[in-house]
């Protein structure tokens, strides 16, 4: 598993001129550290207990980070040239929203795709909201990646659709078995931010 880079360009969106990633990955630990993290004793989504919740909902319901989000996540994917970004929901939702949005912005057509946890019963049926089509290769995006599980449902259900992963992305690896998961299975993983980032 890598992290995203520090000190590349970006071009950002329309108007702003190139910046530092670096920076804007500064800006967008400042408000994880602020707004995401609690302390506590939580049970996670795989069953394991913590003293501290990375609730990263909070940073990608507020625009301004957000946008940082996709800005950091859109240039580590874009060199596998992904048709499209998809991820499960919920917590996957705003981000393939910044993503698509901050490609578009870059000229590149990557659009958003929502993996729904079971078909619907009802309507289309569908279990992949979006622009799905059969052959698409999707990078997989998550907030916060502990065993894998949940990105991997996701993938599996794009595969089963008739499509493949890309790759997997995560604002924050907790490190809790998802690098060796995806390695095992040959999906290039990477994350925004680790946990020695955080002021835990």
């Amino acid at each position: 598993m890598t992290e995203v880079s520090r000190g590349v360009p970006f071009a950002g969106h329309p108007g702003s001129g190139a910046h530092d990633l670096g920076a804007v990955r500064e800006d967008l630990l400042d408000g994880l550290n602020r707004f995401a993290v609690k302390h506590g004793d939580f049970v996670l989504a795989s069953g394991a207990r913590s003293t501290y919740y990375i609730n990263v909902k909070e940073i990608c319901l507020r625009g301004k980070y957000l946008r940082l989000i996709g800005e950091l996540l859109w240039p580590m994917m874009a060199p596998l040239s992904p048709d499209a970004v998809g991820g499960m929901t919920m917590g996957a939702d705003p981000i393939v929203s910044a993503v698509t949005m901050i490609a578009a912005e870059n000229g590149v057509d990557c659009p958003a795709l929502i993996v729904r946890r079971e078909a619907k019963d009802h309507g289309t049926g569908r279990q992949i909201e979006g622009p799905f089509s059969t052959g698409m290769r999707a990078a997989v995006v998550e907030d916060v990646t502990t065993t894998g599980e949940s990105a991997r449902r996701a993938a599996d259900a794009i595969i089963s659709a008739g499509g493949s992963v890309a790759g997997i992305y995560s604002v924050m690896n907790r490190s809790a078995g998802a690098d060796k998961l995806f390695s095992d299975l040959g999906w290039p993983f990477q994350s925004i931010f680790g946990l020695n980032d955080l002021n835990l």
